[in-house]
C-alpha cells in the first residue's frame, strides 16, 4: 500500500494554517453517514472472517494449501477491522482536526499500511497458487508444499511489516519517488500478477474444456466442465473487488506524490477511498471462501451449531424463569395470612 494516504488528512490538519492543502470541516451528515457504514463494515468484516477461521480450525476438510493463504487473509481482515478501522470511525466523528496522540496515530498508520500491504499479496499469491493448481494438477503437491506455503506466508508477513516500519522511521511526507516506489511495488506489481495469473487460468480452462468436449461425444460442453475449472467464473469477481476497492485508493496517492496542490486531493475523497478499501475486507471472506462450497457447508454447520446454542441458553433461562415462579407461587401459599 502506498504509505502516504493513510497520514496524509491527520498531517494537513495537525497544522494551523497550510499552504498546501485547505483544511476543510466536516459536515454533520456526510460525518454521520460515513461512520454508519464504517461501522456495518466493520460488523460484517468481524463477522464473516471469524467464520473463516473458525471453519478452517474445526474442519480438516478445509486445511488445504490455498485455504493457508484464505485463513492468512482473514486474519489480516480481522486486524483491520479490530485496530484500523475502529481509529478512522473515531476521526471521522471528532475530525477534521486529529485529537489522539502521536504514538497513537504512528500506531495506526503503520498498522493500516500492514494490513493492507498484507492484503493485496495475499491476493496475489493466492492467484499464483490457483494457477499451479489448475494448469499442474498432477505436479501441484509438489510445486505447491505445506513448508513453501508456511514460507509464502511468512514473507508476506515479513514484506508488510518492513513496509510499515520504513513509514514509522520516515514519518510525515515521504518523498514523490518512496511514493512512487511503493506504489509500483505493493499496487502495480501484484495487479500484474494478478491479471497475468487469472488471465492464464482462463486459457487453460478454455482448452481443457475444450480437450474434454472432443472426447466425449454427444454431451454438452457445460457438461464436461471438470470440478476444479468452476474456479474460473470467479474470475470477473475477483478481479472486479479487487480494482474496484483499490484503485481509487491508489491513484490519489499517485496523484498526491506528483501534485500536493492539486483540488481533486481534498479530505472528502481521501475519505472515500478509505472507505472503499476498507470495504474489500468485507470482500474477501465473500469471495474466497463462501464460494467454496465446503467452506459454505461449514459455516452453516457453525451457524447452526450458533443457533442451537443461543436457543438452548435461551431455553435453560426459559426453564429456570419458570421454576422460580413456580416456587415463588408454592412458598406464597403457604405463608399465614398476616391480616388473620
Amino acid at each position: 500500500m502506498s504509505p502516504n494516504i493513510t497520514t496524509v488528512i491527520m498531517k494537513t490538519n495537525s497544522t494551523p494554517s497550510s499552504s498546501t492543502h485547505r483544511v476543510e470541516d466536516f459536515d454533520f451528515t456526510f460525518k454521520l453517514v460515513s461512520t454508519f457504514f464504517l461501522i456495518i463494515i466493520i460488523i460484517l468484516t468481524l463477522i464473516g472472517n471469524t467464520f473463516v477461521i473458525c471453519a478452517f480450525a474445526m474442519f480438516r476438510k478445509l486445511r488445504s494449501v490455498t485455504n493457508h493463504f484464505v485463513v492468512s487473509l482473514a486474519f489480516t481482515d480481522l486486524l483491520v477491522a479490530v485496530f484500523s478501522m475502529p481509529v478512522w470511525a473515531a476521526y471521522l466523528l471528532t475530525g477534521p482536526e486529529w485529537i489522539y496522540p502521536m504514538w497513537l496515530r504512528k500506531i495506526w498508520a503503520c498498522m493500516d499500511i500492514l494490513c493492507g500491504v498484507a492484503s493485496i499479496l495475499h491476493l496475489s499469491f493466492i492467484s499464483v497458487e490457483r494457477y499451479k493448481c489448475i494448469s499442474s494438477p498432477l505436479k501441484y503437491h509438489e510445486i505447491i508444499t505445506a513448508f513453501k506455503t508456511r514460507v509464502a506466508i511468512a514473507v508476506i508477513w515479513v514484506f508488510s511489516f518492513t513496509m510499515a516500519m520504513i513509514k514509522f522511521i520516515i514519518w510525515g511526507y515521504p518523498p514523490p519517488a518512496y511514493q512512487l516506489s511503493a506504489f509500483i511495488l505493493c499496487f502495480v506489481l501484484p495487479t500484474f500478477v494478478m491479471s497475468c495469473a487469472y488471465i492464464l487460468i482462463f486459457k487453460v480452462s478454455r482448452t481443457q474444456a475444450k480437450k474434454m468436449t472432443m472426447t466425449i461425444k454427444g454431451k454438452s460442453k457445460r457438461f464436461c466442465l471438470p470440478k476444479e475449472l468452476k474456479a474460473a467464473k470467479t474470475l470477473a469477481v475477483v478481479m472486479g473487488a479487487f480494482l474496484f476497492c483499490w484503485f481509487p485508493f491508489f491513484l490519489i496517492n499517485v496523484i498526491f506524490a506528483v501534485c500536493r496542490t492539486c483540488p481533486i486531493v481534498d479530505n472528502k475523497a481521501i475519505m472515500l477511498t478509505k472507505w472503499l478499501h476498507y470495504l474489500n475486507s468485507v470482500l474477501n471472506p465473500i469471495i474466497y471462501s463462501c464460494m467454496t462450497r465446503d467452506f459454505r457447508n461449514a459455516f452453516k454447520k457453525l451457524g447452526l451449531c450458533a443457533v442451537q446454542k443461543v436457543m438452548g441458553r435461551y431455553s435453560q433461562l426459559e426453564r429456570g424463569l419458570s421454576l422460580s415462579f413456580t416456587r415463588g407461587r408454592t412458598s406464597s401459599r403457604g405463608l399465614p395470612d398476616v391480616h388473620s
